[in-house]
């Protein structure tokens, strides 16, 4: 963003939109001198994340199932971590690898990312194609071909939502996606020389009943404004 601010394509008069790629934590913790290119540039950027499912108060979506089912993992759990991220390693640094303690998923130590419901959505999309291929087959062999077509026709309700694959992309549908948008806003501290930035979402996706996979609809958060790079919310 240096070099963007030398180029002098961010700033008041610009809206930058960025990707997945840069995860909103980048900037936890971080604060600059205020009018500073990186101050300058940081204020009123977007980030648009795809989001591994959406969590509610009633516990109601495929998210919520996920996450409950996730901690109330037991010994069993444990143990197969533990087996896969021995304590000890050749340059004996303990932060690399560690076992995990018996209420390691019950005390919630460390609460699934971002794609663990991909994975999870993943390896069962793939699991109903292969179940399926056995019920039309009638034999567990099959070629990588048909497993594949099986898993693009294949349509169920996950940890990351509604799947649904579009047949022209071979990828899941924007429809059937989950994504948020992520604005940046400046906060001066005390003394005012320094100035972080709040990352906040400010809107999501829905699903739209009945619409074909390319409708996407887009939800504003309420209470929430966009800011943009001159400060202003509209």
């Amino acid at each position: 963003m240096n070099l963007a601010y030398e180029y002098g394509i961010v700033g008041p008069e610009y809206l930058w939109i960025m990707s997945d790629g840069l995860s909103a934590n980048h900037f936890r913790d971080k604060k600059y001198d205020v009018g500073s290119p990186l101050a300058v540039a940081t204020q009123g950027i977007s980030i648009l994340q795809a989001k591994g499912g959406l969590e509610t108060p009633d516990g109601s979506t495929g998210t919520d199932r996920f996450i409950k089912a996730y901690f109330n993992q037991g010994d069993d759990a444990v143990n197969y971590t533990t087996c896969k991220r021995p304590a000890s390693n050749s340059q004996n640094d303990k932060s690399v690898y560690y076992v995990a303690e018996q209420d390691f998923f019950r005390s919630k130590t460390l609460y699934p990312g971002v794609g663990a419901t991909f994975a999870y959505d993943t390896a069962i999309g793939i699991g109903l194609a292969a179940c399926q291929l056995f019920e039309e087959k009638g034999t567990e062999y099959f070629n990588g071909e048909e497993l594949f077509n099986a898993f693009v026709n294949t349509e169920f309700d996950g940890a990351t939502g509604r799947i649904q694959i579009d047949p022209k992309t071979t990828s899941r549908s924007a429809q059937s996606a989950f994504f948020v948008l992520y604005n940046s806003d400046g906060v001066l501290d005390e003394t005012g020389e320094f100035i972080s930035f709040n990352i906040e979402t400010i809107s999501h996706t829905t699903t739209t009943p009945g619409s074909i996979s390319s409708d996407v609809m887009w939800v504003d958060l309420p209470g929430k404004s966009y800011h943009y790079a001159d400060g202003s919310t509209e």
